[in-house]
């Protein structure tokens, strides 16, 4: 009876997390829109297990000036897209550190992301995913029950 409360727990639990992360990007996807309608748009991403997400979404011109910019930033799946200021007006590509001095760590390297990210996709390359929060621990796991940097060698007789 335990292990059928469990299981059944475990689905619900699932269907939620399901529901909640599409509500998430369906709102990630309306703000998407609404930036993309007026030009190039820079996203970039600064994930964590268990500290605050952040994701960043830059609306460019077409000499990539940013016009607008977005963040949203939080630890839930009710974490909602906020207007930020004082990029506005500089190239993504000439964003200094000395422009970020106002912002939290995770902001700024969101930020330095959506740069490395343009810089890119404009140069032709392929953006790296990164991993889910579950699939780093799983190789945390893993590279603790192997051994890096040993050479495997055969049987010798």
């Amino acid at each position: 009876m335990f292990f059928i409360m469990l299981i059944i727990i475990l689905a619900v639990g699932f269907v939620v997390q399901y529901l909640f992360g599409f509500i998430q990007i369906k709102h990630f996807t309306k703000h998407y829109t609404e930036l993309r309608e007026n030009g190039k748009v820079a996203i970039g991403r600064r994930t964590a297990i268990i500290r605050s997400g952040t994701l960043v979404l830059f609306q460019l011109n077409n000499k990539n000036v940013i016009e607008e910019a977005r963040y949203m930033q939080g630890v839930t799946v009710f974490t909602k897209f906020k207007n930020f200021h004082g990029l506005e007006g500089k190239k993504i590509n000439k964003i200094q550190k000395e422009d970020l001095a106002n912002y939290n760590k995770l902001l700024k390297r969101a930020i330095i992301d959506a740069q490395h990210t343009f810089n890119v996709v404009q140069a032709g390359g392929e953006i790296e995913k990164i991993p889910s929060p579950m699939m780093k621990a799983v190789k945390k796991v893993n590279h603790m029950f192997t051994k890096k940097g040993v050479k495997k060698h055969g049987l010798h007789s």
